[in-house]
């Protein structure tokens, strides 16, 4: 056995914790012990009968129990080898220890621990009855009322294996929930709460009968990666975590699981990309691992509002990634608690819990009474902030308990200051005020057809550097807003079934308050908006996301795009992954991601065409690549290939335009869609990411023309072939000679010529390649024309 004095440990943590020294606050550390050559995985505890107090360390190599009883100094007693992995979860029943892995042929380790400690003994199990020497790797392990759950093993999807630990050292297998993967769930009252991580929801499955288990509920959660749940004191509300960049610990209402209901979701660091990992409860505190940023606890009690009230961030890493703290366990009678980090292993903390004192209330505009969203509610000296909600609602809390002034700000309004407020534990403080500001504009707007008839349900953004405004047009096409703070802004409107479009620097002011857009028939989605697309999945990562694309490289080639296409309103796209970092990161792997269209009518359009930008790149592994983004159309009776894109059919690490006319797959109906599925095939490895933006239905055989320009004219035909006509009756009045120009996506000119003299009709031979070109035809004076022409050569 090795004594380690505290002293020794100290001074490593002083060194990698000056950085961090401000965040820490309301937790101490009583001792570190690293492992020297391992990783951390997971940890637990357990008590004895005379209450010593062991931690239970999941390593890289195996176990490793450390008895903590003097948090002081701590005394290393043993480490069981195992199947060497990264992954390793650790839970006790009685006084027995059970260690799962994903290490091959691992199976289930247990460990008896009644003799500590002087000695333990160990055995492995690896299946009896249906599943007889067939459990070879587990995730993650829950136990409950004499039952294990063995979570993400090789039996069937990975969903459930249910074991009987009446015999503690001989378990029985006794049912399965085979139906999808689980990679992590809590049990109570014979309900399960599974997190189906790469569904992104947890399910609720009732488990009175082990051997036919039964979905209840289900429920997503805000990082749609659901990894953890667990339950408060009184089990009418499930905590989660999502493990991805940005993620939050939330918290659901479960008293009735025909209407579960999302209470509050609290982030740690916001705005830094940590990642949360595992949550546990204990008298409604949330102890929580949140790696980069090390142990986190949250007061629960009040789940509607969920307050941070002590952190001890002991990781040497920053923001996103998988490193820093694994788990944390909060049970110990002593209330001390263990928590282990990947690099550098065991610490054993002692917190000082505090219920918070929370401060709520609504804030709105004094002269419209209308909710104001994005107020800064502030605890003058604590520099605690939060920001009011849509409905003008805002809560947040504090450990530290007084009397704070609270300064309320929003740009454009007179700033206002709450005195001599009393924050008191476990009390909730209200404040209801509105705020006042002798800048605002009624703004008015309207969005209709290019006949004027009103269009109902479009979406309208208007923005600049400072503020954003969201709209959805009424029945009459009518939106408006009664407080809005003047200046130039830029605008986009859109719906499905009609072509998107986007102005800038439009002058919102008392007298100019009227914005009155209108848009033309047409399928068109360059994604500033949400128009309905879904996504498929059977990857375990890399989705279609819809998002501004973050670019990421492999080997100095472009892996996901850096930016949308140039050209088109906003900046979005969709990509399948988008969280930046290596190439691999969040790319699709092991599986296929779908991407699919709202319903589109084929029938309104003479000659249709389907037109889109995509982007592919596939390449890495240590096999040829083989992997594929396939573009399908149906028409709702049958399904066929419109392109089959592999690393040797398409471009990589560019945007490339397509243009199909649908009659040449596939007849027209009412009720089509457009699917595109990028694919991870085996032998998997391989760096897999495809995009897609600018997607487009069209007819060839008609004009089709973009409103958002100044001037708009005829061309025709669309899309162009070999020459393009172009009707510039309306420009009798200007002053001749013209400039002519056509620029590709990337902005290059690529064919330029003078237009001498005024002329109503003037045709031009392209000899382009395929793809979308922006037109411009500019005099000394002004622009006259600037729009996009889709070209297709035959």
């Amino acid at each position: 056995m090795l004594k380690l004095n505290f002293l020794f440990t100290s001074l490593l943590a002083g060194l990698m914790l000056f950085a961090q020294t401000e965040e820490n606050y309301n937790m101490v550390v009583r001792s570190h012990l690293p492992f020297s050559g391992k990783t951390c995985a997971n940890i637990w505890g357990y008590t004895d009968a005379n209450g010593k107090e062991y931690a239970l360390v999941g390593t890289s190599t195996g176990l490793e129990i450390v008895d903590i009883s003097d948090p002081d100094a701590v005394d290393y007693l043993f480490s069981i080898p195992s199947v060497e992995n990264f992954w390793r979860e650790v839970r006790t029943h009685e006084t027995y220890a059970y260690v799962t892995t994903e290490g091959a042929n691992a199976g289930l380790l247990i460990v008896d621990l009644s003799n500590l400690p002087a000695s333990i003994e160990t055995s492995i199990y690896r299946g009896d009855g249906l599943i007889n020497n067939q459990l070879q790797t587990i995730h993650t392990i829950h136990i409950e009322d004499g039952y294990a759950y063995c979570y993400g093993s090789n039996i069937q999807e990975g969903g459930a294996v249910i074991l009987s630990l009446a015999d503690p050292f001989n378990p029985q297998f006794v049912g399965q929930y085979g139906a999808r993967y689980i990679h992590d769930g809590t049990v109570r009252d014979n309900l399960m709460y599974a997190s189906h991580i790469f569904d992104g929801f947890f399910a609720v499955i009732d488990v009175s009968n082990k051997a036919n288990p039964v979905v209840l509920a289900q429920q997503e959660t805000p990082g749609n990666f659901t990894h953890n749940t667990w339950l408060n004191d009184a089990s009418d509300v499930v905590f989660t975590t999502d493990e991805n960049e940005n993620s939050f610990l939330a918290a659901y209402r479960i008293d009735d699981l025909n209407n579960i209901t999302e209470l509050d979701r609290y982030q740690t660091a916001p705005g830094s990309n940590a990642i949360v990992h595992n949550t546990h409860l204990k008298d409604d505190f949330a102890f929580t691992s949140w790696y980069t940023e090390g142990v986190v606890i949250v007061d629960g009690k009040r789940p509607t509002n969920l307050v941070e009230v002590a952190k001890y961030d002991f990781s040497a890493f920053e923001g996103s990634g998988f490193n820093g703290c694994w788990g944390v366990y909060p049970y110990f009678p002593s209330g001390n608690i263990v928590a282990s980090d990947i690099e550098t292993g065991l610490w054993v903390l002692t917190p000082d819990l505090k219920r918070a004192a929370y401060l709520e209330g609504n804030i709105r505009d004094s002269i419209c009474d209308i909710p104001l969203e994005a107020v800064e509610i502030e605890i003058v000296g604590l520099g605690a902030l939060t920001t009011s909600d849509l409905n003008g609602n805002f809560k947040t809390g504090t450990p530290f308990t007084g009397v704070y002034d609270i300064k309320i700000s929003r740009p454009g309004y007179e700033t206002l200051i709450v005195s001599n407020v009393e924050l008191i534990a476990e009390q909730v403080i209200n404040i209801n005020v509105a705020l006042f500001s002798d800048q605002i504009v009624q703004l008015l707007g309207n969005v209709g057809d290019v006949q004027d008839d009103a269009i109902q349900g479009a979406f309208v953004r208007v923005n600049n550097a400072e503020f954003s405004y969201n709209f959805q047009s009424d029945a009459d096409g009518n939106f408006s807003r009664c407080n809005l703070v003047p200046g130039d802004y830029n605008y986009v409107v859109g719906k499905w079934g009609y072509v998107t479009e986007c102005g800038e620097n439009i002058l919102i002011d008392p007298n100019n308050n009227d914005l009155n857009l209108n848009l033309q028939d047409g399928y068109y989605d360059d994604f500033s908006f949400n128009f309905g697309w879904t996504v498929q999945n059977t990857a375990t990562a890399g989705f279609w996301e819809r998002g501004i694309p973050v670019g990421t490289s492999f080997l100095g080639a472009q892996s996901n795009p850096e930016a949308d296409i140039n050209g088109d309103c906003g900046q979005q796209a969709f990509v399948t992954g988008n969280s930046g970092g290596q190439a691999g990161a969040d790319d699709v792997d092991d599986g296929f991601t779908k991407l699919i269209s709202p319903v589109f009518d084929g029938t309104l359009f003479e000659d249709p065409f389907v037109s889109y930008y995509y982007w592919w790149f596939n390449a890495g592994g240590n096999s040829p690549v083989d992997d594929y983004l396939r573009v399908e159309i149906s028409n709702g009776n049958e399904t066929v290939l419109l392109q089959n894109i592999t690393s040797t059919t398409g471009p990589m690490s560019r945007w490339t335009h397509s243009a199909l006319r649908i009659r040449d797959f596939i007849q027209p109906s009412s009720n089509m869609r457009v699917t595109f599925e990028a694919a991870d095939l085996p032998p998997n490895g391989h760096l897999v990411e495809a995009g897609l933006d600018l997607f487009r239905v069209f007819d060839s055989t008609t004009v089709n023309i973009s409103k958002h320009q100044q001037n708009d004219i005829n061309v025709w035909p669309v899309p162009v072939k070999d020459e393009l006509n172009i009707d510039l009756s309306k420009f009798r009045s200007e002053q001749f000679p013209a400039e002519l120009s056509l620029y590709d996506m990337s902005g290059s000119l690529q064919k330029t010529v003078t237009i001498s003299s005024q002329v109503d009709l003037f045709r031009l031979e392209t000899q382009l390649a395929s793809g979308l070109y922006f037109l411009q035809i500019t005099t000394a004076d002004r622009k006259l024309v600037s729009r996009k022409v889709p070209v297709l050569r035959e």
